[in-house]
């Protein structure tokens, strides 16, 4: 994981836009970006879809990266000439070294995250953070038509590949569903 983690820093110092590649076994393969955050365990990747818009942040486990490539082309170029270049890391307080202080770190403020456990099935969970346990993490979710569900609901923390906000799908999901969430115990 060391020349991983050595990769991911150059690619970040040099505003190097990236293609990772990870094996998770229900991963889409690789992430698009420009690295912006690098702990012991987890990254941060300001992400792009296609054509280079930026489209949020993803933090995702050194673990589970196969390769990192430099990636050059129209998608490389258009993102360099947006507005918001070179992108920041707005999560300056965010520890990329466990998967609670990635999560409480893009989950502070109030913004939805969107979990997924690649290793078990392709699914994004999305929600507010409730509570984090030494194990666990609670989120009261929002479901695809922008509806609150009552209760939160509990994942293991190891299981978690990747944790992502500010995406533009999270960012129509957050305005649809607006800030009340329900407020019950587990």
């Amino acid at each position: 994981m060391s020349k991983i983690r050595k990769k991911l820093h150059q690619t970040r110092t040099k505003q190097t836009y990236v293609r990772v590649e990870r094996a998770p076994k229900h991963s889409v393969g690789y992430l698009e970006g420009f690295v912006v955050g690098v702990g012991r365990e987890w990254a941060l990747l300001a992400q792009t879809s296609d054509g280079g818009w930026p489209d949020g942040y993803i933090a995702f486990r050194l673990s589970d990266v196969k390769s990192i490539k430099s990636n050059t082309g129209i998608s490389e170029k258009f993102a360099r000439l947006q507005i918001d270049w070179p992108p920041i890391n707005p999560f300056t307080g965010v520890d990329l070294n466990s998967v609670t202080g990635v999560i409480t770190g893009l989950a502070a403020g109030q913004h939805l995250v969107g979990i997924e456990k690649e290793r078990e099935r392709d699914a994004l969970w999305i929600g507010q953070l409730d509570d984090i346990w030494p194990k666990w993490v609670w989120l009261t979710e929002v479901d695809s038509t922008g509806t609150w569900l009552p209760a939160p609901l509990g994942y293991r923390l190891r299981r978690i590949t990747t944790v992502q906000t500010g995406t533009r799908y999270l960012q129509a999901l957050s305005q649809v569903a607006g800030n009340e969430t329900p407020k019950q115990t587990k």
